[in-house]
């Protein structure tokens, strides 16, 4: 596996931008100062229990769920091998329900 604490920097910057927040706002929310923040996105942090702890409240999400870096490694074409994977063991619901899911991100 690559270097964890770059992966957890990439998790991190993912889920910030899906909230749509600035590193200053995530700073502020995670009682972080900016550098720091932004130093965790870069892969250069070494956050503690206690900063991981406020990270996963800030983001609205449980600890283990932000330490869910393992994706963050793969490449397209693994993802796309996964994806395929996880399609074809779907229900015709499941896949009824994917298929929205995915049109919806396309537009």
């Amino acid at each position: 596996m690559d270097n964890i604490q770059k992966l957890f920097g990439i998790r991190v910057q993912a889920l910030r931008k899906g909230l749509a927040l600035t590193q200053l706002e995530l700073a502020e929310m995670a009682d972080l100062s900016l550098q720091y923040s932004g130093e965790i996105e870069r892969g250069r942090g070494n956050p503690s229990l206690k900063t991981l702890h406020a990270l996963a409240g800030a983001f609205h999400i449980s600890l283990s769920e932000l330490l869910e870096v393992e994706h963050e490694a793969l490449s397209i074409k693994e993802i796309e091998k996964k994806t395929l994977k996880l399609l074809n063991s779907a229900s015709p619901h499941n896949k009824k329900v994917l298929y929205r899911i995915l049109i919806s991100l396309e537009r």
